[in-house]
């Protein structure tokens, strides 16, 4: 996603809903125009955890997964596999609904952005091993996401807020410089409507194809 201030103009849903397994816990939920009306997460694995969540957020309602008619689906950056899952999940409900469900797209880095209190410009999270996201630019749009060596993310732009990764890092980052990915800091479709972009079918976030070592044929010595 490219640098954008403007937000784009909307078809009100009557259902819309949000999945986002970037991290753990995974998050899903019902947005209001300044808030949630439900809002839930799981920590288990996105396999198991996202129809545990399911189940939870419709629970109680008088609605269906079939009344959804619009989906925000977070692209990442995440766990590739809990992307790809929550990416599988969304498309059956678009599918189901014969193209009837609007579809719209957003990255976490934008989102952790947005969290009310934060007067941080940029946000970093773990990309491929070595390597980071540097996301800048003002909260409440979509900004410029960057990949750098690990070192230079961090020795460059020490004034970065970290979001949590699998992975250690090569260096400790102060507690007061790691931020916690949590949805419910959000307003809802006030802060959704002007950091996603609609989509046709959702991907999980991948700006650079994965490169894997050339295998090389090896004929083994005789003993």
């Amino acid at each position: 996603m490219s640098q954008n201030n403007q937000s784009h103009s909307y078809p009100e849903a009557k259902l819309p809903l949000v999945v986002d397994a970037s991290s753990t816990p995974l998050h899903l939920g019902i947005p209001g125009a300044e808030g949630w009306e439900k809002l839930v997460s799981d920590k288990g694995q996105v396999m198991e955890g996202l129809f545990r969540a399911l189940r939870k957020l419709f629970n109680g309602r008088s609605d269906k997964l079939n009344s959804v008619d619009a989906v925000y689906y977070c692209c990442g950056p995440g766990s590739t596999l809990g992307l790809r899952l929550a990416a599988a999940f969304v498309k059956t409900l678009i599918w189901e609904s014969e193209g009837k469900t609007m579809l719209y797209q957003y990255n976490a880095l934008d989102m952790a952005a947005s969290f009310p209190n934060n007067s941080h410009k940029l946000i970093q999270a773990p990309f491929r091993m070595g390597k980071r996201f540097v996301r800048s630019g003002e909260p409440l749009c979509i900004g410029k996401k960057e990949i750098f060596p690990e070192e230079k993310a961090i020795g460059e732009y020490p004034d970065s807020l970290h979001l949590p990764g699998m992975r250690a890092l090569s260096v400790e980052l102060p507690a007061d410089k790691t931020l916690k990915y949590d949805l419910e800091k959000v307003s809802g479709l006030e802060v959704l409507k002007q950091i996603s972009e609609p989509i046709e079918s959702p991907a999980p976030y991948s700006p650079e194809p994965a490169t894997f070592k050339k295998w090389e044929p090896v004929i083994p010595t005789k003993q």
